[in-house]
Parts: C-alpha cells; sequence; structure tokens
C-alpha cells in the first residue's frame, strides 16, 4: 500500500522513485568529479608511500624512533656499519655471536653470554640493537681490551700480552714446552713427521 501511494504521488509530482542501489563510481570518474575545486582535487589524490615498513624490516623497531631517523639524517642516509675497540672491527650487520668474536678472545661463546647480558639471544643483528645496548657492548669489550688484572677477563691486546709472557716464561725455565715454542713445533705430543707443515717452515727462533 505505501509502494502503490508513493508511485501516485511520482505520478502526479512529475518524478521518479530514487534508486536504492548504491551508486560504484571507478577511479577516473572520481578523479573527474574532484578535478572541479581545489580542495576536493587534494582530497583524492593519494597519500606518498610511506618507508615505514622498509625501515623496520631492515632495521626493526629501533628504524621508527626519532634519534635513528636523525643520526641516518646526519651520516647521509647510510649510518655506521661498524665500530672499532682497538684494531678491532665489529660489523653491525651481523648478528652479536659472529661480530663480537671479531676481537681477539672473544668466540661464540663468549659472544653469546655478553649478548644475553642485555638480554638478546639468537641471529639478532647489531644493527637492530638500541643505542644504550649498542654502548654496553662497546664499553665491555673496551674494558676487557685493557683489562691487564684479571687474564681470565681479558681480551685483545691485554690477552695477548698475558699468552706472550706466559710463553716468555717457559722459555726462561728451559721446560719442554719452552724448547718446543723455540724450536717452533707443536708443544702438545702432536706427530711432526707429515704434520705441522707450516709450524716447522717457521723455523727456530733466533
Amino acid at each position: 500500500r505505501g509502494t502503490a501511494r508513493f508511485a501516485m504521488l511520482a505520478r502526479l509530482l512529475g518524478t521518479r522513485r530514487p534508486s536504492l542501489a548504491p551508486t560504484v563510481l571507478s577511479w577516473s570518474s572520481a578523479r573527474q568529479m574532484c578535478a572541479g575545486a581545489d580542495r576536493s582535487r587534494l582530497l583524492c589524490e593519494m597519500p606518498p608511500i610511506s618507508t615505514r615498513r622498509e625501515r623496520i624490516q631492515q632495521h626493526g623497531l629501533i628504524g621508527l624512533t626519532a634519534a635513528f631517523v636523525r643520526q641516518r639524517s646526519e651520516k647521509g642516509g647510510t649510518g655506521d656499519s661498524s665500530f672499532r675497540v682497538q684494531n678491532y672491527s665489529v660489523q653491525l650487520n651481523r648478528p652479536a655471536e659472529f661480530a663480537i668474536s671479531s676481537v681477539y678472545g672473544y668466540g661464540r661463546e663468549r659472544s653469546k653470554r655478553l649478548a644475553a647480558e642485555i638480554g638478546l639471544h639468537g641471529a639478532y643483528p647489531l644493527q637492530r640493537m638500541r643505542e644504550s645496548q649498542r654502548t654496553y657492548i662497546r664499553r665491555s669489550l673496551n674494558a676487557a681490551c685493557v683489562n691487564y688484572d684479571d687474564p681470565a677477563k681479558a681480551a685483545g691486546a691485554a690477552l695477548q700480552k698475558e699468552i706472550g709472557l706466559n710463553i716468555k716464561r717457559l722459555k726462561d725455565i728451559r721446560c719442554y714446552r719452552g724448547i718446543r715454542h723455540e724450536l717452533r713445533l707443536p708443544s702438545r705430543g702432536q706427530r711432526t713427521k707429515t704434520n705441522a707443515k707450516t709450524r716447522k717452515r717457521m723455523g727456530p727462533l733466533n
């Protein structure tokens, strides 16, 4: 009954019944509709593609911080790829297990223990760490490289000096291991008839 009344009213007024189906506009039609006014044209333009996803994929959540963006802009968009500890270069694009092992005295196990102190486990690159975490690792390595008092915690030049003093002591007391070091031969019972070619090629110490 309501539909019949609406049809009769439409015939009297000379209008058509409006369609209740939603109007689907194509992208070209939408652009033509928006071309009339400057304000409408600005609203219909596509926004620029953000680089947040790329920064997260490359550098982790640290890539969204303002300090990281400022550092990359100051460094010309590249940032530091490594940091130096004495004369060793620690790469930031490698996991901590392998990057820290470039320092003399730090193997894979000791590197993983140092990374676990700041709560990092697994293949997590140093580049994705927070600045405070990288600072802690850098300070720990620098402290170990100048730790001449405790050989168990030494690394780098301090550990090399300790090893050199131990070998010198063996040579001074003229023990078997010291004599083998002087002759540049293996000192732990290895065979020398077929192996140890490189050690024997160096020749004895003068």
